[in-house]
């Protein structure tokens, strides 16, 4: 979705965040936290793993517009970095901060340092390489990936079969989306048409999460997952997706 004009500046900084993908962000880390859950549920954990998916995603997005910055210059000009709304440095500290702070939440929750760590340097990497390398769509999907499994990793949790099929579904999808979405700035592309089908393959993300609780039966939190299908669409008609 296209920032207009003039945003307000909170708008700005959730548009960096990409804020309307935030839903099905929210639907990975639901699904990940009920995949692979090895006892009873507890709400504040799921809490706080929502929170820090929610700040890894949103540091991971600001860092990309900052990498960006040149691209968004001639081909996004309606961006905050390029339009001028919010300093590039500003933004580099902000994505920086909301990155770690995300990844810090996880380990202290108890979740696996290790797959904190590798969580930060695949979204570090993916963004400094995404314009370079056709085959960074294997490292956003891993970004992805990385959440949903360090999430795994919270106490009362484990990496089981049904964890690793399910990631493994999901990083498929983004690939494939993601493939798409690179088409968009092809010479002679239907820019118009590619994007409002990037726009809805991101929001139906949590399709992936529903189909994976239906087959365990936990059917409940299959469909919560499904909700926020209607969730993302409705955040992307105000806030940046793409």
């Amino acid at each position: 979705m296209t920032a207009a004009p003039h945003r307000p500046l909170a708008l700005a900084w959730l548009d960096l965040a990409r804020a309307g993908n935030f839903p099905s962000v929210a639907s990975n880390v639901m699904a990940a936290f009920v995949l692979s859950a090895a006892a009873p549920l507890h709400g504040g954990q799921l809490a706080a793993a929502l929170a820090a998916g929610a700040l890894a995603y949103a540091g991971g997005a600001t860092l990309n517009d900052v990498a960006d910055a040149g691209f968004d210059a001639v081909k996004r000009r309606e961006r905050a970095i390029p339009r001028g709304t919010i300093a590039r440095a500003t933004a580099g500290f902000v994505g920086a901060t909301q990155l770690l702070a995300g990844a810090a939440v996880l380990v202290a929750c108890g979740a696996s340092p290790l797959g904190a760590a590798a969580l930060v340097l695949l979204v570090v990497v993916y963004d400094w390489l995404h314009k370079r390398w056709a085959g960074s769509v294997g490292l956003i999907a891993g970004c992805r990936a990385a959440l949903a499994l360090t999430v795994a990793t919270l106490p009362g949790h484990s990496l089981t079969p049904a964890v690793l099929w399910w990631v493994a579904a999901l990083w498929l999808y983004i690939v494939v989306l993601s493939v798409l979405a690179r088409r968009e700035y092809a010479p002679g592309a239907p820019a118009a048409k590619l994007a409002g089908a990037v726009r809805w393959l991101l929001a139906c993300i949590p399709l992936v999460d529903a189909a994976a609780l239906l087959v365990l039966g936990t059917w409940p939190w299959a469909l919560v997952c499904a909700a926020m299908i209607p969730l993302g669409r409705a955040a992307q008609r105000l806030l940046a997706a793409d």
